[in-house]
């Protein structure tokens, strides 16, 4: 950045414990990630994922963005779902989810990691 350029300042609306939930991350229990074959998730990321969706203040989008950034940290999608997902925003140019990939991602959550977003 020159001298010249003033910073960008971005707004959070975030409290500063929300914020710092998010940079610790949620604490996957260890008995979940031994029963999940510890060498193939990353949970450190996994963590932040779902700490990010819980203490963010986002928007719909933002939700199934993370949601989605989950199912494929997780392998939950498959090349062809990863295609209609990028199909959807090229058509609407919006990114969403749909209801049963989100249930997807949900489930997941909740029968693998014991973990409940809502």
């Amino acid at each position: 950045m020159s001298a010249s350029q003033d910073p960008k300042i971005v707004r959070l609306n975030l409290l500063d414990t929300d914020y710092a939930k998010i940079a610790a991350g949620e604490a996957i229990p260890e008995d979940k990630k031994r029963r999940l074959a510890p060498d193939h998730y990353n949970f450190e990321k996994l963590g932040k994922q779902i700490a990010r969706y819980r203490y963010a203040d986002l928007d719909q989008q933002g939700l199934d963005d993370i949601l989605c950034s989950i199912g494929v940290t997780a392998d939950l999608f498959t090349l062809a779902d990863l295609e209609d997902i990028n199909e959807r925003l090229r058509r609407t140019g919006q990114f969403y989810l749909t209801e049963g990939e989100r249930q997807q991602v949900i489930n997941w959550l909740q029968d693998e990691l014991g973990v409940e977003l809502v």
